[in-house]
Formats: C-alpha cells, structure tokens, sequence
C-alpha cells in the first residue's frame, strides 16, 4: 500500500480537545479556522463548555456539528475540562487546543510525523504566535518550549521574537510544551497514569504533567509548524482576577515541584524557589504592593492542607520514575540570565 496522503494523517490519528468557557465568538472562530484549514472535513474533535450549560456555547455546537459536545457539571477550569473529554478522544494523538487560537492551516500532520519518527516524543508543542502590540511585526512567538531553570521556574526561549526568528525553524527538546496547542501521545498519558489533576483548575497542568512524563522516560519537544495565532489568557484574564491566577499558580507550581523532584532537586532546587518567591514577595512589598505576599501566603497554606495528598503523590511518582534528577536536569535545564532573574523577583514571569 501506498503512503497515507499528507492531508489525511492528521484527519485518522488526532483528536482534537478545545474547552470552551463562555467567550463564544472566541470559539466559534476558532472552529471556523479549524475547518476552513481541513477543507471542511475537521479530525474527531470534543468541544467542552466548561461553564456547565452556556447558551451561547450550545449554539456554537449546534452550528459545528461534526465535533463532539460535551457540558461538564460545574466549571472545572482548564484541567478537569481536559481531563472529562478524554473518554471521548479515540485517536492515538490528542490535541488540547486553547479555544482562542485561531489557525492558518494544519499543523497537527506535521507534528504527528514528527512524533511518529520520534517514538519517545509523548508531547509537543507547533509554532505558536501572539499579537504585537508594540512597535515592530505584527506577530510574535510565543515561545518555543519552556526550559527549566535551576529555581524550579521556567525560561521560555523564543518569547516575544519575531515570527521568523532562527529559534522557531529547528525542532529542539524542551522541559514543557505549551498548553495553548499541545499534541500528546496516548500512551504517555496512559503510562503516566493521569493527565491532570482536577484541583489545579487552571495554570501549570500542562507543565506538571510534562515533568511527570520525562521522569518516566518521554520527551517534550518543540516543532516547527505552520504558525497558529493566539490571543493570549483571552478567556481566564475575563473572569479570574490577577490575585486568583497568582494563588492557584504558585499553590500548583508548589505541589509538582514537591512531588516530582528527585533527591537532588529537593536539595537544591526547592529551596532555590522558595528563595525566588522570597525575593519576590520583599520586592514588591518595597513597591508597596501585597499581592504577591497574599498569593504565597495562600499557596502555602494550601499545601499545608494538603501535606497527605502531596506525600502519597510524591510516593507514588517517585516509585515509578526511571529518569534521575541529574540526566533529566542535563537534557531541559537553563540557566537564568540576571535579566530573568530581575523579572521574575517583581513577578512579571
């Protein structure tokens, strides 16, 4: 038999995730820019309205009838949305699309070749844009796979370069792919275990999940493919204040760095983060501002609530991992530059 024509492998393997919390123009376009790129003739796709019964996200759902709807019972964010329509994804690839990325054309069949040439890739993240509201082009890259770095925190290469920047053209191993598009390997999310956990709501799911899958051997890559636009935190920005967003991140960062680093990065990762949100939290309180100090102080009595969740999840990852700290730390981490360490004590990463 001959080779599966290019326009189709995307179409049979991927199933196509887009969770939808109200902002219906946001999902209906695109909707419409996933069609208009397969010519009508979309990949299975499960659209979620997380926002448990909005009209105006049926309606959208009415007038897309190829994809699959499903309506969860309360919002559940970003994590437990995901998590609900993946009994409904039958394909070996799984797409998880932000509902405000707009597409160009297909990016998905090049990222399924690529991770059908590289069987240890469980997930990948294409060429990714956002608006310019600058000087300069009109779109930017938003960023080409996040790295680790030695406080526990992410350094996005790429981040606000021009579209045609040398860093977008190469494939390249990262830590973390971006959850705005991310293709995922069925079998890392089955050999994982889980996918997300419902608590974190929304922010860092998809990064927790990456580093529970490179310790079980999987990569995170970034591929080069034909750019897709996204509006950036259109929806969350909407309806969760910066307090809110702070909160759950930090409270989310704290529990996947708890439980997924290794001895070495308990010893020196750990305590390198709480180090940074320290400097954080002093830094803007010489600026005269608290949020940072509220955020903090939440999360970590969250965690203290938690402590038996965090030490039987802990014990169960750490049973299972078969990447060390050192090797894994070789492959994705980055160094700060002082630059990023400036902007992440004042909080603007």
């Amino acid at each position: 038999m001959g080779k599966e024509p290019d326009s189709h492998i995307a179409r049979n393997r991927v199933s196509i995730v887009i969770c939808a919390y109200k902002n219906a123009h946001l999902t209906r376009r695109c909707l419409a820019s996933l069609e208009k790129a397969f010519e009508g003739d979309i990949p299975e796709t499960i659209l979620v309205d997380d926002a448990a019964g909005d009209a105006e996200t049926a309606a959208v759902a009415a007038d897309f009838p190829r994809a699959k709807f499903v309506v969860m019972p309360e919002n559940g964010g970003f994590a437990a949305a995901n998590n609900r329509a993946l009994p409904y994804c039958t394909r070996p690839f799984i797409a998880l699309v932000n509902n405000d990325i707009v597409f160009r054309e297909d990016p998905f069949t090049a990222l399924v070749e690529f991770m059908g040439s590289h069987p240890k890739c469980g997930m990948a993240q294409g060429t990714i844009l956002i608006k310019n509201w600058k000087d300069g082009p009109e779109w930017l890259l938003d960023g080409c796979g996040g790295m680790l770095t030695p406080f526990g925190t992410l350094t996005t290469p790429g981040w606000l370069e021009p579209a045609s920047a040398p860093i977008a053209k190469a494939a390249r191993r990262c830590f973390a792919a971006s959850g705005a598009m991310l293709i995922l390997r069925r079998a890392a999310i089955e050999d994982v275990g889980r996918l997300f956990y419902d608590f974190f709501h929304s922010y860092y799911e998809e990064i927790d999940f990456s580093h529970r899958a490179l310790l079980r051997g999987w990569e995170a890559w970034y591929v080069p493919t034909t750019p897709v636009e996204h509006v950036h935190s259109a929806t969350f920005s909407k309806f969760a204040d910066r307090s809110t967003v702070m909160r759950r991140f930090y409270r989310n960062m704290r529990f996947s760095l708890a439980t997924c680093l290794g001895t070495r990065g308990r010893l020196f990762v750990r305590p390198a983060f709480e180090l940074l949100c320290l400097g954080q939290v002093v830094v803007q309180l010489l600026r005269g501002k608290t949020f940072a100090l509220r955020a903090h102080a939440w999360a970590v009595a969250q965690m203290w609530k938690m402590r038996r969740l965090v030490r039987e999840t802990r014990k169960d990852i750490q049973s299972r991992r078969n990447t060390g700290d050192t090797r894994l730390f070789k492959a994705v981490m980055r160094n700060y530059s002082l630059r990023q360490f400036i902007a992440a004590a004042k909080g603007n990463t």
